[in-house]
């Protein structure tokens, strides 16, 4: 097994455009390997990013890649619609840090709100019956209904050539924001 490096030193367009991400860079002399934290209380002008005696990388932190990713991800869903289980029930995942996954079985007819559905929360492969929804749970679910029927709405919309025809662009064209 042979081990390549790469050199990944960065240009200073770079370096601002990771800082504004929020990623950890580190900075050294050129020509040396004593690379340091690049933060807000290192003594470095703006013409030294540019002067060419001083090279940046970013962090060697793994740990800090990989909870960045997670951050991300739990901070785009709340709650989300993951799909239909084996008997047709839509199944919800729910929570930002340890997500839960939730069963909405219809009973009789299902409505806009959850009055028509039976909600389990699903353990290990078992489902545990909710008598009564907590508010924060019913909120939840809600939010992620409107979103999967709104998503089947527009792509009803767009499959039947709505967003093509003459009237929706002139619509589109009166009704533009500026």
């Amino acid at each position: 097994m042979t081990i390549q490096t790469i050199k990944q030193t960065l240009a200073p367009a770079q370096v601002f455009e990771a800082l504004a991400k929020g990623f950890k860079i580190d900075f050294a002399e050129v020509e040396t390997n004593d690379w340091e934290p690049l933060t807000p209380q290192v003594r470095l002008g703006f013409a030294d990013l540019f002067s060419g005696f001083i090279k940046f990388r970013f962090a060697q932190t793994l740990d800090e890649g990989l909870k960045r990713q997670a951050k991300a991800k739990s901070e785009e869903y709340f709650s989300e619609f993951v799909g239909l289980d084996g008997d047709k029930n839509e199944r919800y995942r729910v929570g930002k840090d340890r997500p839960s996954f939730y069963v909405l079985k219809p009973s009789g007819r299902s409505g806009i709100n959850l009055d028509g559905f039976i909600v389990y929360k699903e353990q290990q492969g078992n489902l545990t019956l909710i008598e009564k929804a907590p508010d924060w749970l019913a909120k939840a679910l809600l939010v992620a209904r409107k979103a999967k029927r709104n998503a089947e709405y527009y792509d009803i919309l767009n499959k039947t050539g709505h967003y093509q025809s003459d009237d929706y662009k002139k619509w589109a064209k009166t009704h533009r924001s500026v």
